[in-house]
């Protein structure tokens, strides 16, 4: 009668607060963007194919944007995949960021391409590592880029700031990143946790830390199974530091945190 009792109130209590479910699951890095006419969309990032997929809601497949990046470059991140933000008409463009490192020198060199979904381009930032969008209220819509020269030394920064034609209506509050897991605390002072997504097929897997000058830190192997890793920072130099991802030899993610 007692084991009648539980089962009951389990299924009672199932049935008034509902389960979490899992919906669908990607080997990349995604997330959810609303377009201005299109409506809500998952977008992700496919760093061997050099390309953004972009899905529906129920997972279908609606485009997918050829993203062209130079020999001995990698794609680095997409920002800003927007109907109507980086153009004055509605067409769906977006930025993304890619990279090439020079083994000799240790330094890493970015760069950014804002581009509609047919590939033209309407702007290239060179040295451009981050971006992101500031709405002014009424004096309009910025794009700040921040650029970062790391072949001379010290190495230069820059912050460029564009006007943009189109606006920001229809997107989230919070303009979305490409990266799903998020580095937190950030910025860190004693232990910084970073989230991954290795693909089903991953072999060995490790994390890359470098400075903000492109000189790598240090490494750590990852455990596909784990989905985060700590990482103690508490003995580096307060600044800006980036991270990749590599599985199997390729380079699956990419963030960066800072350290105070």
């Amino acid at each position: 009668m007692k084991k009648l009792l539980t089962v009951l109130i389990l299924l009672s209590y199932n049935l008034t607060f509902g389960q979490i479910t899992l919906d669908n699951n990607y080997s990349y890095s995604g997330t959810y963007t609303k377009l201005a006419v299109s409506g809500y969309k998952f977008y992700l990032m496919d760093i061997g194919l050099a390309q953004c997929r972009i899905y529906n809601t129920n997972h279908t497949l609606w485009k997918t944007i050829n993203l062209s990046i130079p020999a001995s470059n990698y794609l680095y991140d997409i920002k800003l995949l927007s109907e109507g933000l980086l153009t004055s008409d509605n067409s769906l463009s977006l930025a993304y960021i890619y990279y090439s490192y020079d083994e000799t020198s240790g330094v890493y060199t970015y760069n950014a391409r804002l581009i509609r979904e047919n590939g033209t381009e309407l702007l290239s930032v060179p040295y451009c590592q981050y971006i992101e969008v500031k709405d002014l209220d009424g004096e309009g819509i910025r794009l700040l880029a921040y650029c970062y020269n790391y072949s001379v030394s010290p190495y230069t920064v820059e912050t460029r700031i564009y006007n943009l034609p189109g606006n920001i209506t229809g997107m989230p509050d919070n303009l979305p990143e490409s990266a799903s897991h998020r580095p937190y605390p950030n910025p860190a002072s004693d232990v910084i946790t970073i989230g991954y997504l290795l693909p089903e097929s991953a072999g060995s897997s490790e994390i890359i830390l470098y400075t903000a000058s492109g000189k790598e830190k240090i490494r750590y192997m990852l455990n596909p199974h784990a989905g985060s890793i700590s990482i103690p920072v508490h003995d580096l130099e307060p600044g800006l530091y980036g991270y990749t991802i590599v599985s199997s030899g390729n380079k699956t993610a990419a963030g960066k945190f800072m350290v105070q």
